[in-house]
């Protein structure tokens, strides 16, 4: 995804011993967590399947549960009194609120998914410095990202073809319900073989 290696690499631009926070373990906080893992960067990764936790901590990822008791807190220790960078790729303002609070004084918070609804800010959270943008696409030129990606991939330290799972297209629903459920980070349909 360059959505979640561009907001890394690109929009961040973390490196060895940045902090990050990922929140939402999909395809897009997967590849952030690739990417962070890839240049050095220490992550936390926040998500509510168990089965998406274990892929983070296998990619580099400290796992954390999304319904942890006093999850800021504990991502600021975990990253040694808060991280400089967190990625929310779930638009739950209830994980953008914990996130800001999660963040160092400076710390930048970045948004990719849309929001559904408004989002208000609790006290406190943008104090200190910290900001908030939103990424479109990982601030990526494809033509400039994609080898990048391709060079760490040859070089075994961007797996992403891991998150993919093929279904034939007759177990669409299937497909869905294990994405939905966490089982599947990235599902690809393939035609069945009868309608070639």
């Amino acid at each position: 995804s360059l959505t979640g290696a561009g907001a890394v690499l690109n929009t961040f631009g973390a490196g060895p011993g940045d902090t990050l926070v990922v929140l939402g373990a999909g395809a897009v906080g997967l590849t952030a967590v690739m990417a962070a893992t890839a240049v050095g960067a220490p992550t936390v990764a926040v998500d509510r399947h168990p089965e998406r936790l274990a892929a983070a901590e296998r990619f580099g990822a400290v796992p954390l549960p999304a319904a942890s008791p006093d999850l800021p807190e504990r991502i600021r220790r975990l990253t040694d009194g808060g991280a400089r960078y967190a990625l929310d790729t779930t638009a739950s303002p209830l994980l953008i609120n914990q996130a800001l609070h999660a963040l160092r004084p400076t710390g930048t918070l970045g948004l990719v998914a849309r929001l559904q609804g408004p989002l208000t800010l609790e006290p406190g959270t943008l104090d200190r410095g910290r900001s908030v943008r939103h990424i479109c696409e990982g601030d990526a030129v494809p033509a400039l990202l994609i080898p990048r990606l391709i060079g760490l991939w040859r070089a075994g330290r961007f797996p992403f073809e891991r998150l993919i799972r093929t279904y034939p297209l007759s177990d669409i629903n299937e497909a869905e319900r294990d994405c939905d459920a966490g089982r599947t980070v990235k599902p690809v349909l393939l035609p069945d073989r009868a309608s070639r």
